[in-house]
């Protein structure tokens, strides 16, 4: 496997704890300035809501990915295998039009917010709204995998059980 794939298999969790950590990083600085000083940075709150809006778009598609989003599947766990398949192609289909319309939507109020700043850091928005994009982005490729698998199963690695039984 190479670098390149080894960075995509693990995109997720690699955006994902750089997130966290910057905004831990952000959050103890504001905490230590507030208490130490009575004086924190301005900048804190609006670095920690920008990195937060990031880290929500990569956890939903690390949530994607692992196949942990939640789901009610009361109803559709007692139909034939055959009905199942088909609707677990369906609601497939459907992650695919919603991440369709992140990235459409997204990438139109990221621009419209070029010309916006933020009141502290005096960036443009678009910082911000980007993350909406680039989750669906991240979203719609995992989806695709996952319609690759749903496709043709027999095509994918299986997944050995560790020495508890589970995958």
């Amino acid at each position: 496997m190479t670098t390149l794939h080894r960075v995509y298999a693990h995109l997720e969790e690699l955006a994902g704890a750089t997130l966290l950590a910057g905004m831990c990083i952000v959050a103890v600085i504001q905490v230590t300035t507030r208490y130490v000083l009575a004086s924190p940075p301005a900048w804190t709150e609006e670095t920690a809501t920008l990195l937060f809006a990031w880290l929500v778009f990569v956890g939903a598609s690390l949530a994607l990915k692992r196949n942990e989003h939640f789901a009610l599947d009361v109803v559709v766990v007692l139909l034939p295998r055959s009905i199942r398949r088909i609707m677990q192609g369906g609601v497939l289909i459907l992650v695919l039009a919603f991440c369709g319309l992140l990235i459409g939507y997204g990438v139109r109020e990221a621009i419209d917010q070029w010309t916006v700043r933020t009141a502290v850091l005096e960036i443009p928005r678009t910082w911000l709204y980007a993350s909406v994009p680039f989750g669906g982005i991240l979203m719609l490729l995992r989806t695709a995998e996952a319609i690759a698998r749903w496709w043709n199963p027999s095509a994918m690695p299986t997944v050995q059980p560790d020495a508890e039984g589970q995958p």
